[in-house]
């Protein structure tokens, strides 16, 4: 701001000095004196050349002319007299004195033209004289033409009085008979010549009257000079006058516009300076709170990623413990326990139960703050899954003697497009809550469909006469680890996230979670979602429990690895699930496959995939769910679903996630501490994921012997591949091989194998035989190993 109004000063003034510069107050006079001056000259030239032409011709209008051009001439200098100074040779006497010696120099012109027109007679009067003298001769009768040949340019008075003389000659020519008087004619004669004589005299006298005008007009014309030359020169030497006077001025002009521009550019030099500090003054400072907001950034970065990772790791590291404590304890229940220790064992369970969900919470939780959560958008009918979810706390209701009561729009009872595991995790943690904090009364599920002007909203409410919350402390409930803090807290337990996720997944559904609550009179949460209704619906049959105490349930199972095929017999087999196993869908009879209730087809398989699966079975007018196992990462399960699918196992799954896509509610074994399943007691592999699937350790024997079996044989095949330089078989092999060294934990080998399911068609041959053959030392030390654990196992007891 300062820096423009500097410069708008500083180009005032040096524009004003400018123009004093460029212009100056007696330059444009000294222009137009000069101009007219030069027509002033133009028009002497042309003056004295017509003055001349009127003494030639002696002619009247010649010399009207000349005076006319004389009094154009008098009117130019009385319009230059203004530009005339009299401080310099006093100008203006001068050019009145041009004035007065052309008026002179016309009045000379005129008296010489009429001088020169009376000379002319001289030669007339010489012709006169030659006339007489003729005469004399002849005598012979004369007119006035003859007697003057320039007769007809002569003046009237001379013309008359010739005509007068003639007429007296006439009268004294002799007559033809030569009679005359001779003494009349020599008096007439001698009369005459006096005359002439007489009158020649006074043209002589006018010549030298004329010379004299003659010598005047000269001097008249070489005074006319010497003033026009003084004149000139007065012009000359004020307009060098006025020129130095000029260079003065625009000099000094000149140095006040630098001295100015100079002085307005060390005034912005020291602005510049003094705002160049403070700007870098202030950019320093801006950088400096820039670079402390960044470490603060990164700081609070790596601290949410240092709590999602160390969520995470532990989550996954409890997991393991927490399949096998509820392995084990599953196994317990059925080994012929007394009530004490049935007692004891349920204790366990519940405390793995709760540790198990707070893993689940805490994953959920750890997903939603990175925002790694991905919506499953798919039809379902939301009245069952109310009713279901509102199901799993029978068990609560009866110890507490609450009535649960359930209140569902009838337009709930069609189908809705929306993500039914999220919704049902949401009402979960409502319920859960409502059961948790109420005594007794009821806890009352109501749902509605509200028409909007932005379409159709279901809204439920979670209703129950519990204790309450207290107003100013309402929001807190949905923070993380936040409750109430009231003086049950403790008592109910809780570890304060359900809420939270409950808050974060309903706002990832593009809905809203208030709470309405008196201290000691209820609470009701109200869960406010958009809802879109769905015109195709197919009931999923895997919601349809089967029991193993009812008809067997029957299970075709595809899949290229005979491995994974022996697990799911043996887990079909300790379930009391009929399982039928192929490797290829070819080994099959088209009419065959009607009598299983469901099938489980693997996606990556060499021959046929297990979409085609999917695609050929509905050709087939097969109606059973299909359910598809992959080893691939789990994206989106809509892309299977979408497909036709009606779930999806990612390898390695565990016995409870096997059995609850299968619809099974219980998992039973015949295992009896007589036939426990000793650990493997090596870090090169392990056993206790598949323990949980077999029903003692003839099962554990078999599967592990069938494993070593392939494995050998599928390593075969990988050398034969880049042998051939076939890069598809060679990862499909790879891919194959995977879950189950996953299931048994060979970390070692599972690094190599998923190496080689992601090779590069590019990749050169030695590198990928570098890798097999360091697969191939690891599974020579997992052979010995295994081999040394199936000596140890107690096959005899089973």
């Amino acid at each position: 701001m300062a820096l423009g109004m500097l410069a708008l000063l500083a180009a005032y003034f040096i524009y004003d000095e400018f123009k004093n510069y460029t212009s100056t107050q007696t330059k444009g006079d000294d222009n137009l004196k000069l101009l007219r001056t030069n027509e002033l000259l133009t028009n002497l030239y042309e003056a004295e050349n017509l003055s001349k032409l009127a003494l030639q011709s002696k002619q009247p209008k010649d010399l009207k002319a000349y005076a006319q051009k004389v009094d154009s001439i008098t009117a130019l200098i009385d319009s230059l007299k203004p530009l005339a100074r009299t401080n310099v040779g006093d100008q203006v006497t001068k050019l009145d004195s041009v004035q007065h010696l052309l008026q002179q120099k016309v009045i000379n012109s005129a008296e010489l033209r009429r001088l020169k027109v009376k000379n002319e007679n001289n030669a007339s009067f010489d012709s006169v004289l030659k006339a007489f003298h003729k005469m004399e001769v002849d005598m012979g009768r004369i007119t006035p033409e003859t007697f003057a040949p320039n007769f007809e340019r002569l003046s009237p008075e001379t013309q008359e009085s010739i005509r007068e003389y003639v007429a007296i000659l006439n009268k004294n020519i002799p007559n033809s008979d030569g009679g005359s008087n001779a003494n009349n004619i020599d008096s007439i004669l001698e009369v005459s010549k006096s005359i002439l004589n007489k009158a020649k005299t006074q043209t002589a006298a006018m010549e030298r009257s004329m010379l004299q005008k003659e010598l005047q007009i000269y001097r008249t014309d070489l005074e006319l000079s010497q003033k026009m030359r003084s004149v000139l020169s007065d012009f000359e030497r004020e307009m060098v006058q006025n020129a130095f006077l000029d260079n003065i001025t625009q000099k000094q002009a000149l140095q006040r516009s630098t001295r100015l521009a100079g002085g307005a550019v060390i005034l912005g030099l020291i602005i510049v300076i003094l705002f160049t500090f403070l700007i870098s003054k202030d950019y320093w400072k801006g950088q400096q709170y820039q670079e402390q907001l960044e470490k603060e950034k990164k700081y609070s970065e790596s601290l949410l990623k240092s709590r999602e990772q160390l969520i995470s790791t532990v989550s996954h590291d409890l997991r393991t413990p927490l399949n096998t404590i509820s392995g084990y304890s599953e196994l317990m229940e059925h080994s012929g326990l007394n009530n004490k220790q049935l007692n004891y064992l349920k204790n366990v369970k519940s405390a793995s139960g709760y540790v198990n969900n707070l893993v689940n919470d805490l994953l959920d939780f750890s997903k939603l703050e990175a925002g790694k959560v991905q919506l499953e958008k798919m039809p379902f009918i939301l009245s069952q899954l109310i009713r279901e979810t509102a199901g799993h706390f029978d068990e609560i209701n009866d110890k507490k003697s609450l009535e649960l009561l359930l209140e569902i729009d009838e337009r709930l009872n069609k189908p809705i497009i929306d993500d039914p595991f999220r919704i049902r995790q949401i009402l979960t943690n409502l319920i859960g809550n409502a059961f948790k904090f109420t005594q007794k009364g009821f806890v009352k599920v109501w749902a509605i469909v509200e028409e909007k002007k932005d379409g159709p909203r279901l809204q439920i409410k979670v209703i129950d006469t519990g204790i309450g919350i207290e107003k100013e402390k309402q929001e807190l409930i949905f923070q993380e680890f936040t409750q109430a803090g009231n003086q049950n807290e403790h008592k109910q337990g809780g570890y304060g996230l359900g809420l939270t996720i409950s808050k974060k997944l309903t706002e990832l559904l593009g809905g809203s979670l208030t709470l309405s609550s008196e201290v000691n009179k209820g609470s009701t949460f109200i869960l406010d979602l958009p809802i879109q209704f769905s015109g195709h619906y197919r009931p999923d049959k895997v919601t349809e429990k089967n029991d193993a105490l009812n008809a067997p349930l029957s299970v075709l199972v595809i899949d290229d690895d005979e491995n994974m095929l022996g697990l799911i017999a043996e887990i079909g087999k300790v379930n009391q699930i009929k399982v039928k196993t192929v490797s290829s869908f070819k080994q099959l009879e088209p009419s065959s496959v009607f009598q299983f209730d469901k099938v489980l087809t693997d996606i990556q398989m060499p021959e046929t995939d297990g979409f085609t699966v999917l695609g050929k079975l509905k050709a087939m007018g097969f109606e059973n769910p299909v359910i598809a196992m992959t080893g691939q990462s789990i994206t989106k399960k809509s892309t299977f679903i979408s497909a036709g699918f009606s779930d999806v196992l990612q390898k390695p799954f565990s016995t409870h996630i096997l059995l609850s896509a299968l619809g099974i509610s219980n998992m039973h074994t015949r295992q009896s501490e007589d036939a426990r399943i000793p650990p493997s007691e090596t870090s090169l592999f392990s056993i206790e994921n598949i323990a949980m699937f077999l029903d003692g350790p003839k099962a554990v024997q078999e599967v592990l012997q069938v494993f070593m079996e392939n494995t050998q044989a599928n390593l075969d095949l990988l050398f034969s591949s880049i042998g051939n330089s076939d890069y598809k078989e060679l990862r499909s092999i790879a891919h194959k091989m995977l879950p189950m060294f996953k299931q048994l934990e060979v970390y070692t080998a599972v690094d190599v194998l998923e190496r080689l399911e992601h090779l590069n068609d590019e990749t050169k041959g030695e590198q990928v035989y570098e890798t097999l053959s360091q697969l191939k030392q690891i599974l020579t030390k997992l052979e010995l190993e295994i081999g040394k654990y199936l000596i140890k196992l107690p096959v005899g007891t089973d």
